[in-house]
């Protein structure tokens, strides 16, 4: 979001911010439990901390231009992959495919064989596995378990940009690589297992129509 959208209520300015993995997987859920104008309402709700009843009693126009603004945020988003991104004044790196270790593999593996519902509402831990400090040289549970809990508040859009890299895994172990060759046993496991993954960015994208659906009706 480059422009700054303000919502004033009771004197008090609220900035609608960037929608973070967490509030994904939560907007990805009512969805099906909300009608379009309330979940227009729990949208802004969500991106300012405003309860739902006291947005009710906000200026509407103010609302709704939130409203349309994430919604249309949403649908731009993109899939674009970022490589290295900063957050929370560290800087991350995409993990290296060709010297990924043993215990990485195995636990990107063991996330995916997960039931649907785990992996949409704990995306934050793929994140974790899948992004390392610049400085970081060894691969740790306890960092991961750490990491974890601070990307619930990563942008969305590096998840959406993450999302290809299985595109990327599941072309390039299929070469010859040393590390192909190395454990080709549990490769074929795991691209099996991508496959429902790859329907979790589906499910994104029906949230894409959904919110194209839920704006047009705004606009009218």
């Amino acid at each position: 979001m480059n422009e700054q959208i303000i919502i004033e209520l009771d004197g008090q300015d609220y900035e609608v911010k960037n929608p973070t993995i967490q509030k994904w997987a939560m907007l990805n859920l009512m969805k099906d439990l909300e009608e379009e104008d309330d979940f227009r309402l729990y949208l802004v709700s969500l991106s300012t901390g405003i309860e739902e009843d006291l947005l009710r009693q906000a200026n509407f126009l103010q609302v709704k231009q939130a409203a349309d603004f994430l919604t249309q945020y949403f649908i731009e988003i993109g899939d674009r992959f970022y490589n290295e991104f900063e957050f929370n004044g560290k800087e991350y790196k995409f993990i290296d495919l060709n010297n990924m270790s043993f215990g990485q593999f195995v636990d990107i593996d063991t996330f995916l064989q997960k039931d649907e519902s785990f992996k949409k509402s704990n995306m934050n831990e793929l994140m974790a596995m899948l992004y390392m400090e610049k400085d970081e040289t060894t691969y740790s549970v306890d960092k991961i378990n750490k990491r974890k809990e601070e990307f619930r508040d990563l942008e969305v859009k590096y998840l959406q940009g993450a999302l290809r890299f299985f595109l990327v895994l599941r072309k390039r172990l299929q070469e010859n690589t040393p590390f192909f060759l190395k454990i080709k046993w549990k490769v074929r496991k795991m691209l099996n297992r991508l496959k429902p993954l790859r329907q979790f960015g589906a499910g994104m994208g029906r949230l894409y129509f959904w919110l194209v659906r839920t704006l047009r009706t705004s606009t009218k």
